[in-house]
């Protein structure tokens, strides 16, 4: 297996046959124009773009070199929504009269994804869109109305909605209503019904499970999936599966000719996207035989909406100028929604550390300040999980969990597999959200990347750092399995006295046995003043076992990026700069 920091040598290598396009949204079109022209097959994650000309001239680059180009809307793979279809192919509910589509996320999007997603329109109702155009064999509405509210302040400020419906007419008299909304209390939900001159069809919700507890309480359902990666796990695996055999088959096939005509759907679903999120600007219905483009240019001329504008990323609107990252400047000086389109195609540009604290968002997914140990949402668990560590996280444990560990016995695992393992985790110390840990790793290699571009080792580093979590999964752990106070959270030196900054305070230690040790209750315990960060015996947890899972598999990362695995958790010492007076020279 072969890797590289840029698209040109995979594209020129001839045994590259196909591109699989998973980056950050505003760079989908670049990289599926560039592997079209070098004659690759392409399957790229939607969106294609969110500009109808852009999408057009990526469908008619695949067509011109006969090349395979999916765009992957995972629904089309899911098992429910297929049997549905199939049903409605085989005339089951005759004609088709009403699509009702429910589509509710789960949990709020990260505010810095909102940021950049093209607003909910083109990020989220798209995928309604697709499901309409396959449900009703291809048609394209003649007109559609959209009304929304927008209840989170954040959200609103970036001139996106977060709540929306839609309603779209078609010439045979077809009738597709949507109702989406980005954060749903109660778990993700995908619903779908067709109505027909016959009949019903329902496709429900999925569930955790499909038990049900019937007792003195009444009847207990059990709780919907947590998110998409849950959700749809399986409708991933089966769109990709899909697209090796398309390509497999080659470009004489059946299957091939099939998908060439399903790509000619691409413009029309982005049209429609954009007719809606017209609709809602303009406040009225939107006919599609209607010139879109000039629509654009009504709301380019209006300053304060093309502020608001979520077409090609979204700004803040009330925020001053001098508060708002330099790409949103050069956008609104660039001139409305052209010009935003034209700096999002731009390489991203570093910020500096300042401006790096400025732009971070100010509040986690609960609307709480970030490391908010005191109130939070998640306080009762939170709180529970750490007073636990802080009275077992002693030498003796430590020893064991290092004996029984680093022998490296347990099983053998690829670093995507134990990713994908972490979907099963919810970490219990995190008061900041409560998303699977597989989606944190993402993010975080992800925001890396995009302010350090040619540090390749950190990306890797920002994939890696929270892999040690799976001590926690019995997938992984077996009958050695830990809980999760012994493997999340932040961390600290045993051996000598707990320090006041460590979460919850010395009073979260006083049931700690060792703080009555004549030695390891004391400030330098066992350990030689200014004697080295590395040279501490942390509590257990994730970090100190990925940090030597990785030294032991002969991992090339440079040592400081090692470092960064083994003491990212250790926030007393480098955010709150305790335990001081175990620094060496070299640690600062």
């Amino acid at each position: 297996c072969q890797w590289s920091a840029s698209l040109e040598a995979p594209l020129a290598d001839p045994a590259v046959d196909i591109v699989i396009v998973a980056s950050t949204t505003d760079t989908h079109f670049s990289f599926i124009i560039q592997s079209l022209r070098a004659k690759k097959a392409v399957f790229a994650e939607k969106p294609i773009s969110h500009t109808v000309s852009e999408v057009q001239e990526a469908v008619d680059l695949a067509l011109e070199h006969n090349l395979p180009f999916v765009c992957g809307y995972q629904r089309r793979c899911d098992r429910n929504f297929v049997a549905l279809k199939r049903q409605l192919d085989m005339g089951a509910i005759g004609q088709l009269k009403v699509v009702k589509s429910c589509s509710r996320d789960n949990p709020l999007p990260p505010l810095e994804y909102l940021r950049t997603s093209g607003g909910i329109f083109q990020d989220m109702l798209i995928h309604d869109f697709d499901m309409q155009d396959w449900l009703s064999g291809g048609q394209a509405p003649e007109s559609i109305l959209a009304v929304g509210h927008c209840y989170n302040a954040e959200v609103e400020k970036m001139g996106d909605l977060d709540t929306v419906a839609v309603v779209a007419k078609y010439a045979s008299g077809l009738l597709a209503m949507t109702d989406t909304c980005r954060d749903a209390a109660y778990g993700y939900d995908q619903r779908v019904e067709a109505f027909g001159a016959r009949g019903m069809l329902t496709a429900k919700n999925e569930m955790t499970s499909t038990v049900e507890l019937a007792n003195a309480n009444g009847h207990l359902m059990p709780p919907a999936e947590w998110s998409f990666p849950e959700r749809y796990r399986e409708a991933y695996r089966v769109e990709l599966t899909e697209f090796l055999d398309l390509v497999k088959a080659g470009p004489q096939s059946e299957a091939h000719k099939a998908e060439q005509q399903q790509m000619l759907r691409h413009p029309r679903i982005v049209r429609t996207a954009t007719a809606a999120e017209l609709s809602w600007r303009l406040g009225r219905q939107v006919m599609l035989s209607e010139d879109l483009d000039a629509l654009l240019e009504q709301l380019e001329a209006k300053p304060d909406d093309a502020a608001h504008t979520a077409f090609g990323g979204a700004s803040e609107g009330p925020r001053s100028k001098a508060d708002e990252p330099a790409a949103q400047r050069e956008a609104s000086a660039s001139g409305g929604l052209e010009g935003a389109a034209e700096v999002m195609k731009q390489e991203p540009k570093a910020l500096s550390l300042e401006e790096l604290h400025d732009w971070k968002p100010k509040e986690n997914a609960f609307g709480d300040s970030f490391r908010n140990y005191e109130d939070s949402k998640r306080q009762d668990v939170v709180q529970q999980t750490y007073y636990t560590m802080h009275t077992k996280q002693t030498v003796e444990f430590g020893k064991e969990q290092r004996e029984k560990w680093l022998k490296f016995d347990k099983g053998e695992f690829t670093i995507m597999e134990m990713i994908a393992l972490l979907d099963n985790l919810v970490d219990d110390s995190d008061p900041d959200n409560e998303l699977p840990n597989s989606i944190h790793d993402f993010q975080t290699a992800e925001r890396i990347r995009e302010q350090w571009p040619d540090h390749d080792w950190f990306h890797l580093v920002g994939l890696l750092h929270d892999i040690g979590k799976v001590l926690a999964l019995p997938e992984v752990a077996g009958e050695h399995v830990l809980e999760q106070w012994a493997v999340v959270g932040d961390t600290f030196p045993v051996g000598c006295a707990p320090a006041d900054e460590c979460v919850f305070g010395l009073k979260s230690f006083e049931a700690n046995p060792d703080l009555k040790h004549p030695v390891y209750g004391t400030e330098y315990g066992m350990y030689k003043p200014k004697c080295g960060i590395t040279n501490l015996m942390m509590s257990w947890g994730h970090d100190e076992y990925m940090y030597w899972v990785l030294k032991e598999n002969g991992c090339t990362i440079p040592e400081a990026g090692l470092n960064m695995i083994r003491f990212h958790s250790f926030y007393p010492w480098h955010d709150k700069r305790a335990y001081t007076h175990l620094e060496a020279p070299e640690d600062t």
